[in-house]
This record gives C-alpha cells, sequence and structure tokens, in this order.
C-alpha cells in the first residue's frame, strides 16, 4: 500500500573533490561534509526514512480496528449488532422488526463510522449505509418511500464485515454446564460452514481450517480443528457464536458477543 521513497544520493566529481579535500587540510574543519553530499545513507537515515511509511500503515490499522471495534460495541451491542436485529430475513422472506427510531439512530451512526472508514471496510461500510435507505422505508412506509431493500445484498454486505471485523472481537465463552451436550440429542457434530447462518459463516470467515465448524447445540457454533476429534473438548472454546438465546443457555453469562436473534440450525443439524 505505502510506497517507500529513496533517499537520493549519488558519486561526486572529481573536481567537486579537490577543493573539499582542500579545506580540510587547511582549516582541520571535521564538519566540511556538510558541503557535499554523502555517496550512501547512513543506516541511520535509511532507518529513518522507513520510519513514517511504517507509522503510515500502522495507522492504517490502528484505523481498521477502531472503526470495527466502534461497530462492533461492547457486549455485541454495537450499530452493526444492531442493524442486524433491526431486519428478520429467513426461509426466502424479510421484514422490518425494529422501530423508526432505533433505525434513524443506527443510520445516523453508521454514517458517521462510513465517513472515516479505511479502505478495506469503506466500499462495504458504503454499501451499508445504502442498503439502510430501504431500511428506513420499511421502518415507515407511511410515508409512501418506494422499498428497495435487496435481502441478498443486506446480507452479503453484513458478511463481508463481518469477515473483516470478527478478528477484533473475540467471543468469550464461559466452559457449559456438565452434560450440556445430552440436553441436545445428535450434538455435538461437525458441519459444513457454508450450512450455517450468513452471520456466523461470516463471523468465523478466515479462521477456519477446512472450512467446518462444530455444532454445538441448535444455532451455536465453534471452529472445527481436524487436530483435535474429540468434540466434547469444543465445549470449553472461547470462540463460540450464533443464535443469543442458545448461547445464553449452554454458556450462561458469556455476553452477546458473537450472537445474534434467530440463528436456526443449519441444513446439516438434526
Amino acid at each position: 500500500m505505502i510506497q517507500l521513497s529513496a533517499i537520493p544520493g549519488g558519486t561526486m566529481r572529481k573536481t567537486a573533490a579537490v577543493p573539499v579535500l582542500a579545506l580540510l587540510l587547511l582549516t582541520g574543519c571535521t564538519n566540511a561534509g556538510s558541503a557535499a553530499s554523502p555517496q550512501t545513507a547512513s543506516p541511520s537515515e535509511s532507518s529513518s526514512a522507513e520510519q513514517p511509511a511504517e507509522a503510515d500503515e500502522a495507522a492504517t490499522e490502528a484505523t481498521e480496528e477502531q472503526i470495527c471495534s466502534e461497530l462492533l460495541g461492547a457486549d455485541g451491542k454495537g450499530p452493526l449488532y444492531q442493524a442486524i436485529s433491526l431486519m428478520r430475513i429467513e426461509d426466502g422472506t424479510f421484514g422490518f422488526v425494529g422501530s423508526p427510531d432505533a433505525a434513524g439512530s443506527v443510520d445516523e451512526t453508521l454514517r458517521g463510522l462510513a465517513a472515516d472508514a479505511p479502505p478495506v471496510l469503506e466500499p462495504q461500510l458504503a454499501e451499508l449505509t445504502q442498503a439502510m435507505g430501504g431500511v428506513l422505508a420499511l421502518a415507515e412506509p407511511s410515508t409512501g418511500a418506494a422499498v428497495t431493500f435487496d435481502p441478498f445484498a443486506w446480507t452479503d454486505t453484513i458478511g463481508d464485515i463481518l469477515s473483516v471485523c470478527a478478528r477484533y472481537e473475540v467471543g468469550l465463552a464461559k466452559p457449559a454446564a456438565e452434560g450440556a451436550s445430552a440436553a441436545y440429542p445428535g450434538y455435538p457434530m461437525v458441519v459444513n460452514a457454508s450450512s450455517v447462518d450468513y452471520r456466523v459463516a461470516a463471523w468465523f470467515s478466515g479462521s477456519l481450517m477446512d472450512g467446518r465448524l462444530v455444532a454445538l447445540a441448535p444455532g451455536l457454533y465453534g471452529p472445527y480443528n481436524p487436530d483435535v476429534p474429540d468434540l466434547s473438548l469444543y465445549y470449553v472454546s472461547t470462540a463460540v457464536a450464533g443464535d443469543s438465546a442458545m448461547k445464553q443457555a449452554v454458556f450462561p453469562g458469556s455476553g452477546g458477543t458473537a450472537s445474534w436473534s434467530g440463528v436456526r440450525p443449519g441444513t446439516e443439524e438434526p
């Protein structure tokens, strides 16, 4: 992203070197080097030339982390979670389930974050704020505004943002109560990430070793590691995502991080 600028340098002409040498012999001056350009950059000069570029890169990463942290918020209550909760999308249908005031507040917050978005999130947040126009139209149908909400674009955009930001928020889950797996026949089981809710799949995007998850309960998942075949061990994992109600049932007191309402069992589950 960032190109380092080379420090100019060159070889002095022979005719220029003679007066400089004479000046040194006559005066004994030790800083006469300031009268001529150095042939090569010293290690310290090279280091100082690289530092601005490295600082710019670090600032970009910090901005990405800052925007993601603000989007996710604390305990699963950030504006991105709020935006997701405004819409119900399942079984090929969709509908608005929030309040007009809540939708307006979320829209305003997202637009503010989009204005400062780093390049990695700029297009996704632009798409999200555009999609929020359709959400607002659904929130207040009495205004007569045309509804242009596209549920497929919505899920794709939300998924893209989650896949970027998930690494900045760890899903903290306390160990499940003993016998939790017995309460849900057929669980735990290994499933393909492509078979589960788009929000869960996006959350774990980029962190799966072979594209599979462990379904711990209906709508509740952890990342699968082929080197850990004992599925009972996944009930003490710190990375758990899925349905908010199910997460509290299996991991009481674990908070709202990486959980959403209405996460149904995937197509490969009982």
